[in-house]
């Protein structure tokens, strides 16, 4: 967490050398300009692991605009709009807010066939409650539901430090999520296969995940549990 609140800092240095920090493969673009070619937007599905924005920046970059929908921080005056100035200025992104008009700017971007980034990983407060790495979690069920009204491709990024180069990062996107059989004709059903992309990654680096986020807040408050 420190070397990318480190790196978050130093994006404006970093901006002209991004792709000495990062690499985006070409089976990565390749599969994403296909998604992108189906004209029906594409949902990014990332979550709190590595440098996301490093990794959005670098995609960017490469002439991948993207939409990202965010939470604003809690209770931190002023941060906000430092974090947003760094997002937007800087890395390129156009950000969306995860409240109020943000859903009907999501519909615009996937009608316009943009690249939206979800977060998935976020405990929500009003979301379904299910096993995230087998304890009760809310989770968000806004990217199925997207899908089921615009079929619009779903692809799970992995973003992953290099073991041997920290200052490293890698950008892998191998499967277009939804393109499996049955993938938004039921709800539950689709929600864990978006669950398990994310186990599976955090599973193989849980070193890289951010554990101090807590994803389990509501659904053990809901059940009268003590976390």
């Amino acid at each position: 967490m420190g070397m990318s609140i480190i790196e978050f800092i130093r994006f404006p240095v970093m901006k002209p050398r991004v792709e000495d920090f990062t690499i985006f493969d070409d089976a990565s673009k390749k599969l994403l300009t296909e998604a992108i070619s189906r004209g029906r937007g594409v949902i990014l599905m990332v979550a709190h692991i590595d440098n996301w924005e490093l990794a959005a920046m670098r995609a960017i970059s490469d002439g991948f605009p993207l939409y990202v929908v965010y939470t604003p921080q809690r209770n931190q005056g002023g941060v906000n709009d430092i974090i947003a100035k760094i997002r937007t200025e800087t890395a390129g992104m156009v950000l969306i807010g995860n409240k109020g008009p943000g859903l009907r700017e999501i519909f615009r971007a996937l009608k316009s066939g943009g690249v939206v980034v979800i977060m998935q990983d976020l405990d929500a407060r009003d979301g379904i409650t299910m096993k995230f790495l087998g304890l009760p979690a809310k989770t968000h069920d806004g990217i199925v539901k997207l899908y089921q009204k615009f079929k619009c491709p779903v692809i799970p990024v992995k973003l992953l430090r290099d073991d041997k180069n920290p200052s490293l990062h890698h950008i892998i996107l191998r499967e277009i999520l939804s393109d499996r059989p049955g993938f938004g004709e039921d709800l539950m059903s689709s929600l864990e296969l978006c669950n398990k992309a994310i186990e599976d990654l955090i599973k193989k680096n849980p070193e890289q995940w951010f554990w101090i986020m807590d994803r389990w807040e509501f659904a053990f408050r809901e059940l009268g549990i003590k976390n």
